[in-house]
């Protein structure tokens, strides 16, 4: 039995990845206006990043239609069976997009939540590559994306909340808005949706804030992801606590960046 696993464009792939023949992206759209652009395909992230500081119209989203899914799926007709990883259903409709497409084709489709998003979720997508790379068969597979969407953890800060706020996906985060003034916030994902961990007061202290998440995880030898919207400073604090133990670092691509703004930098772990 061979299997295929298809993701969305808000899951960090590292490098090779995205390459390989068992392995499909389809990709969310974000929109300046006028223009729309194919996710971590039509622009290179440092041109996204640019256009994020320099536009003065604020960038919307979309979610894949059930027929690009259809598409991916078609598209894997030499493998047996098919696992999809998804972002979180409470961030991105994407979710609802690969359910509806598995309903259309003829042939055993598996779709998860991973309750996560960009590094988190990449880390769950390596580690049902492990199983799959090792020889597991589909149950195998499956069970090891479903542990490590149980164990992820995700942190992230950003700069202001105003991107989140505007594309409506705050959450119980919505209460730390008009906060004093350099006060900032560090994020989480629970149980896929955005919340509060902690308020930070000025820079240091918030990537002290994450470091505290992740020095632990570094030392217990779980595996961790680093990521970043034009952040590298931040990210590179980070990456020198980690010690290039780190699974992979990401630069967030222009759907998630659009939620979070310029700026924003997290961690996550297993």
């Amino acid at each position: 039995m061979t299997v295929a696993i298809v993701t969305d464009s808000m899951t960090s792939l590292p490098a090779g990845v995205r390459e390989r023949q068992d392995v499909r992206m389809v990709p969310l759209t974000f929109h300046f206006g006028t223009e729309s652009f194919v996710d971590k395909v039509d622009m290179s992230n440092e041109e996204f990043y640019q256009k994020l500081k320099d536009s003065s119209v604020f960038p919307k989203t979309s979610q894949p239609s059930a027929g690009a899914f259809v598409e991916a799926y078609e598209g894997l007709a030499a493998y047996d069976d098919i696992l999809v990883l998804t972002t979180s259903r409470k961030i991105s409709g994407t979710h609802e997009s690969a359910v509806a497409a598995a309903g259309m084709v003829d042939r055993p489709v598996e779709v998860r939540d991973m309750k996560s998003a960009e590094m988190g979720s990449g880390l769950i997508l390596l580690e049902a590559l492990e199983v799959l790379d090792g020889g597991g068969d589909f149950r195998e597979v499956l069970q090891a994306a479903e542990a490590a969407i149980g164990r992820c953890r995700a942190f992230f800060a950003v700069s202001t909340l105003e991107y989140l706020q505007k594309g409506g996906r705050i959450g119980r985060a919505q209460r730390l808005l008009g906060t004093a003034l350099d006060v900032r916030p560090v994020l989480t994902l629970e149980d896929g949706g955005i919340v509060p961990h902690k308020r930070a007061r000025g820079r240091k202290r918030q990537v002290a804030a994450l470091v505290e998440q992740l020095r632990p995880a570094v030392e217990a030898g779980r595996a961790v992801s680093l990521g970043h919207v034009d952040a590298p400073e931040a990210v590179a604090e980070l990456a020198e606590v980690s010690g290039g133990r780190e699974r992979f670092i990401a630069e967030i691509g222009g759907v998630i960046g659009s939620h979070v703004g310029p700026g924003a930098y997290g961690v996550a772990h297993l």
